[in-house]
């Protein structure tokens, strides 16, 4: 695919010329497939070690903690630091917190306060890598590269992603769920290494020191910016609903595949692996739904779909037959990851049409943490309904308020022009 500009013939064979950016997407690649790894090996430890749902869903809130206290502290800060410097250190943290659950987990004096506590730091660290990695991509590519980067970047991740889901249930089968995710620390140190190796250009660093005065300065800047941008304070507002309907399934899909449908760790690799084949489907299909239907319309109606998906899952347990179990739950899982594919696609792209470059930083930490400071509260909502009711239960429930919540979207002036 190329395109014609000031004479310059430019597509994915341009960046591919492009050495600093290599380093950066092979280190991001590397992450991903450990994280898919860790996908299925993290999870089924952390089910085993709680053996509660609402545990479960207690842990996905302090998951979301640091995002909402750091991220907008993160976003200014790293306007003063070489992004390099601050993602080798959020891999190297998170790759020693990663080793040190998985040789307790070995050992078997893992508890379930040292998940909560482990999962505070780790999410600390992702909370500075997030902006920092969002703020690099513009200081390695020109900008009529950054659409190709940004795309195959997305692509080969969703391949690779797929790739470690495929063998993840093999791998944890050969070493164990602890062989798993030493594999996903293994990948955060490489990444580290190759985030070392990338050469920025033309990064402009605040020079002035960093002080409380300059500080809260920098972040009512990134917040006036994201509020007098409709269209991101929309999708903002949005975030925060529709991440505590996502909940349930967030937190619970591997206690519903083992309790309800009565499978292992390979079901939950079948359903990782046909979700992630619908995301790329959902991505690879986008531009040509964007090209034919106002944007809007994509949004609405996929999300609809994503609800129906949602409260359909339960239906997988009127199957006896545990062959036709599987069909069905990889066909779901496929039709909801396209759905999800579609809308994470034209919200990125909003996200980043939308900003300039040099408020991205900030406008993501302050985005990032508005859109989570609903999940702590929603996951107590959550822990206590598990209580109540079972998980198909709330899979129905959250599903139907997912499809309202969509076709409310339908009169959102702010959400018009996407």
């Amino acid at each position: 695919m190329f395109v014609e500009e000031k004479g310059k013939k430019l597509g994915y064979g341009s960046i591919i010329k492009e050495k600093n950016y290599l380093f950066y997407l092979l280190g991001q690649l590397i992450s991903r497939f450990g994280d898919s790894i860790d996908t299925i090996a993290y999870g089924w430890m952390v089910y085993e070690v709680t053996g509660k749902t609402s545990l479960m869903a207690l842990l996905f809130g302090i998951n979301a903690i640091p995002t909402i206290l750091f991220q907008p502290i993160a976003g200014v800060i790293i306007s003063y630091k070489k992004k390099k410097n601050v993602l080798f250190i959020c891999n190297l943290g998170r790759a020693v917190v990663v080793t040190i659950t998985a040789l307790m987990f070995l050992s078997g004096t893992l508890r379930t306060y040292h998940l909560f506590i482990f999962t505070f730091i780790n999410s600390t660290f992702e909370a500075f890598q997030s902006p920092a990695s969002v703020s690099t991509l513009p200081l390695i590519l020109d900008k009529e590269l950054f659409s190709y980067g940004m795309s195959l970047s997305s692509t080969l991740s969703r391949v690779v992603e797929l790739v470690g889901l495929a063998i993840a249930s093999g791998i944890i089968g050969l070493i164990g769920i602890s062989g798993g995710m030493i594999i996903n620390a293994l990948s955060f140190y490489l990444c580290g290494v190759f985030m070392l190796l990338v050469k920025y250009r033309n990064e402009k660093l605040q020079k002035q020191p960093l002080e409380l005065k300059g500080y809260f300065h920098d972040l009512k800047d990134g917040f006036n910016y994201m509020t007098k941008t409709k269209v991101i304070l929309s999708i903002c507002l949005f975030g925060a609903f529709f991440g505590v309907l996502l909940l349930p399934f967030n937190t619970l899909n591997i206690a519903f595949i083992g309790d309800e449908l009565k499978l292992g760790p390979n079901a939950v690799g079948v359903a990782n692996f046909t979700l992630t084949i619908g995301m790329i489907l959902g991505s690879l299909i986008f531009p040509k739904l964007k090209e034919k239907f106002k944007g809007i319309n994509v949004f609405v109606s996929c999300g609809i779909l994503f609800g129906i998906c949602y409260f359909s899952f339960p239906l997988l347990k009127i199957s006896a037959n545990i062959s036709i179990t599987y069909i069905l739950l990889a066909l779901l899982c496929i039709l909801f990851g396209l759905t999800a594919g579609v809308l994470m696609t034209l919200i990125n792209v909003a996200f980043m049409e939308c900003i300039k470059e040099e408020f991205l930083g900030r406008v993501a930490g302050v985005f990032n943490a508005l859109v989570m400071a609903a999940t702590p509260i929603g996951s107590l909502l959550v822990a206590s309904l598990c209580i109540f009711l079972n998980t198909s239960t709330l899979f129905l429930i959250f599903g139907i308020g997912t499809i309202i919540l969509f076709i409310l979207q339908r009169f959102n002036k702010g959400l018009s022009d996407i």
